[in-house]
């Protein structure tokens, strides 16, 4: 990574605890808590959640240029980005009303990021704005939980660990055993096991070296299981796919936003390629979107001069064998993909 583009990351994920915290007072303050004024959504989730076959599978793919001020992500743009995504991918009318629709005020809810590199991981001030939302849903902080493989990988991104004390919660998966993926006993994130509902926020990578072509919204779940090397390589298709078509995952996932938000892409760790744009993507569809992916990965090699198929031919089987699982589709045919501009 080059080092100016190193110490910019670094600046827009820096956050004291304080700030951390303070979200839990400012949405007690306002009144937006449970049993402080919040009604019930106009409309069900079983009104605005849709994906293939019952529908087409919609991606939203919102961009701003002004996302960056210099060194740091800007909140208010961060906001206007996910509302304009939420309202298009749930068809309803302001974003209140979509977050509300979609998440109640007693449900404990989970937010999965990737920090395994701290110098490309799931952007903090992104991840703090979905917090904002959430509660101005209702949900109160206690209720939020970050989470991530490994608490120092949280720690060495910039999120500050909170096991139990008082405000969003953000810590380690607390592996719990009992579940099975292609014949290897495994252990699930006790977080996903206590959760009602789970937001996965993966930051876009191209990885052609464990198999996997990409890394976005289904491999950011091998962070919620305890073996993921076990999966690398020729295991990498059987691994990933039976992995998010456990209960936990698939009945669990409520909600998909996707991290590109970088001005531009670079060579990170092990020649990882990280995916920029100043885009985010949204989706209810995990395969739907990682497909989407998929081509913007390819789309960035083919910019660099490499060669696009490295990341295509490898995403291409795993993708295929998720839609026969029913986890959502990877035919163009069947997904609606929605371009979002803002300025």
């Amino acid at each position: 990574m080059p080092a100016d583009h190193k110490d910019n990351h670094q600046l827009s994920r820096s956050i004291s605890r304080r700030d951390f915290l303070k979200l839990s007072g400012a949405a007690a303050a306002s009144g937006l808590l449970a049993g402080c004024g919040v009604t019930k959504p106009a409309v069900s989730q079983e009104d605005v959640v849709k994906f293939y076959p019952d529908a087409p599978s919609r991606v939203v793919r919102t961009h701003h240029t002004g996302v960056w001020d210099g060194e740091e992500l800007l909140p208010d743009v961060l906001r206007q980005m996910l509302d304009a995504s939420i309202v298009e991918l749930t068809g309803l009318k302001d974003g209140r009303e979509a977050w509300t629709a979609l998440f109640a005020p007693d449900e404990r809810i989970a937010i999965k990021v990737n920090t395994l590199f701290s110098q490309d991981c799931t952007h903090l001030p992104l991840v703090l704005t979905v917090v904002e939302c959430l509660q101005e849903a209702g949900v109160p902080p206690e209720q939020i939980v970050i989470f991530d493989a490994r608490a120092s990988h949280l720690m060495n991104a910039g999120y500050p660990v909170n096991e139990d004390g008082p405000g969003v919660r953000c810590h380690g998966a607390n592996y719990t055993p009992g579940w099975t993926i292609a014949d290897v006993d495994i252990s699930l994130s006790g977080v996903l096991l206590n959760c009602d509902a789970l937001i996965n926020m993966p930051i876009l990578t191209g990885i052609t070296f464990f198999g996997a072509g990409i890394s976005f919204a289904m491999k950011n779940h091998f962070g919620t299981f305890d073996q993921p090397q076990r999966f690398h390589g020729e295991r990498f298709v059987l691994g990933v796919t039976e992995l998010n078509a456990l209960s936990p995952i698939r009945e669990r996932t409520r909600l998909i936003i996707g991290d590109i938000l970088i001005a531009r892409t670079y060579r990170s760790h092990y020649g990882r390629l990280v995916v920029g744009g100043e885009t985010l993507l949204m989706s209810f569809d995990p395969v739907a979107l990682d497909t989407v992916g998929m081509q913007i990965a390819a789309d960035a090699y083919a910019a660099e001069g490499s060669d696009p198929t490295s990341v295509t031919d490898q995403a291409a089987p795993w993708l295929t064998r998720a839609t026969k699982l029913g986890l959502g589709t990877s035919d163009p045919a069947d997904m609606e993909l929605v371009e979002v501009n803002l300025e």
